[in-house]
């Protein structure tokens, strides 16, 4: 009875009881809002909700992207979550590859996910929540350049044997194979069913047939590409190392008077809105430019992103923690509101709800007007 009685006194002096034993892998919920529910409210906006991720002790957010009725969310552990943007909730978890694997930015197809994680493709239906096509293309070399593109009939993967190939969709077996005249690594594709366009590292953006290696046009920059292709209603836009970004026509003509020149070399780092172009650059922060005549319609020196916009407002994420409102319009700040809690944000340009996180997984939803 003594040592029981001895053994109980030490695990209440020195805390040694099964829960407090066995530390939480997961970080400590926080309740406090995120942004202030008074600032949110002044501003005249909505607060919609706000949960806490269940991220692991020193795990962090690395990505956040608005895919359809769903905000995704990869950690730098490569775990996916799912989360309903209307209600909050967590539709599901995932591992998505070994922690140390790189995966692609996501691509959005038929209602699916598509990534590519090394040489793998991976696809992910948000209705069963469960991964439905899981293929390895070792053909493609050690890895994807750059995520995926497709269309009815192809999946276009480049590899890091500086090729584009072409996956049939039925059954996935390789088409064929296409290739910038210098064979520079291609670094980025996009895809229609009448056009497949790729930009290489070299500078180049090549427009080719969908359905055999014939190059149809191309447009040659100044300078290196190191970013995305965006498509946009049937309009092609990129940035090159030699500070600018073009407009393209699917025919590979310039569609502005002259390329819009942002001070800076712009890489993976421009997001094409309803009528503005967001372009952040280190030098000169984020520009809103004109989809129409390329012409800059505001700067904000330490802008970062578009978190959301309106058609008469772009709402802008600035550093440390604000976020300045701009009218689209005049190109005048309209006013700002405090946001030092916020590391990590969405971009959207879906509609004007905001999708704003910490480091330690708390992540708010604000509807902005």
């Amino acid at each position: 009875m003594k040592k029981l009685f001895f053994l109980i006194s030490l695990s209440v002096l020195f805390g040694w009881n099964g829960a407090a034993a066995a530390k939480s892998e997961y970080m400590a919920q926080n309740t406090i809002p995120l942004v202030s529910q008074e600032l949110i409210q002044e501003a005249g906006w909505k607060y919609n909700w706000q949960m806490n991720l269940p991220l692991k002790q020193h795990e962090q957010i690395d990505r956040m992207a608005v895919l359809g009725s769903d905000l995704l969310l990869m950690t730098d552990s490569n775990v996916m979550f799912c989360i309903d943007r209307e209600t909050g909730q967590t539709r599901f978890t995932k591992q998505l590859s070994a922690s140390r694997l790189p995966v692609q930015k996501p691509f959005y197809y038929d209602k699916k996910y598509w990534f590519i994680v090394g040489s793998e493709m991976l696809v992910f239906d948000p209705v069963a929540g469960d991964f439905t096509i899981k293929e390895k293309f070792s053909r493609i070399g050690t890895g994807a350049n750059c995520g995926l593109a497709r269309n009815k009939e192809f999946i276009y993967i480049s590899g890091s044997d500086n090729r584009l190939h072409a996956i049939n969709v039925d059954g996935f077996w390789q088409q064929f194979t296409a290739t910038a005249d210098n064979d520079s690594a291609i670094v980025s594709v996009v895809a229609t069913d009448e056009i497949v366009v790729f930009a290489t590292q070299a500078g180049n953006v090549v427009g080719m047939n969908p359905a055999k290696a014939e190059k149809l046009w191309q447009f040659d920059t100044t300078g290196e590409i190191k970013g995305q292709l965006v498509f946009d209603d049937n309009d092609i836009y990129v940035g090159s190392f030699d500070t600018k970004l073009y407009k393209l026509s699917l025919k590979g003509q310039l569609l502005w008077e002259a390329p819009f020149h942002s001070g800076a070399p712009i890489r993976d780092s421009f997001t094409v809105g309803g009528n503005v172009i967001y372009l952040y650059n280190e030098l000169n922060g984020l520009y809103g430019i004109n989809k129409q005549t390329g012409n800059a319609i505001w700067q904000v020196p330490l802008g970062k992103a578009m978190i959301c916009e309106t058609p008469e407002k772009g709402f802008v994420f600035v550093a440390p923690g604000i976020v300045k409102v701009m009218d689209n319009r005049t190109g005048k700040e309209l006013y700002s509101v405090n946001f030092s809690g916020v590391q990590q944000y969405a971009m959207n340009t879906t509609d004007s709800t905001m999708y704003v996180a910490d480091n330690k997984g708390r992540l708010m939803s604000i509807t902005a007007r």
